[in-house]
């Protein structure tokens, strides 16, 4: 276990903020990051994509998750969420309309590594 300090003060504001009413550190909040290697690979096919079929990034993002392999690749990252990973892709199967999950992990991950000129 980390350190521990123990204070009785119920204002969190400045130095307070970083640890918890029990005096331990507080964890990272939200959503996991992306593994960089994953997100790094998707990026790079995300691009290959685009040149090889002449696509917009997002239109080759949607080809890359109906290949075969992508589930298996989507398993470490959705390992450390609440519920069953297998849940979280079977979503992608689902048709886009249904879930938006495509949308918003491209949007969330990777829209901002990837240009948008060809």
């Amino acid at each position: 276990m980390g350190k521990r300090i123990r204070l009785n003060s119920k204002d969190r504001s400045g130095i307070l903020s970083l640890y918890n009413k029990k005096g331990y550190r507080r964890g990272k909040r939200g959503q996991p990051k992306l593994n960089k290697d994953l997100q790094i690979g998707l990026v790079v096919k995300v691009v290959q994509f685009q040149r090889r079929y002449n696509l917009s990034g997002f239109k080759a993002w949607l080809k890359i998750t109906k290949l075969k392999a992508f589930p298996d690749i989507l398993k470490d990252h959705f390992k450390n969420r609440k519920g069953s990973s297998d849940w979280w892709i079977r979503r992608f199967n689902k048709p886009e309309s249904e879930t938006g999950i495509r949308q918003n992990f491209y949007r969330n991950h990777l829209r901002a590594h990837i240009s948008k000129n060809k």
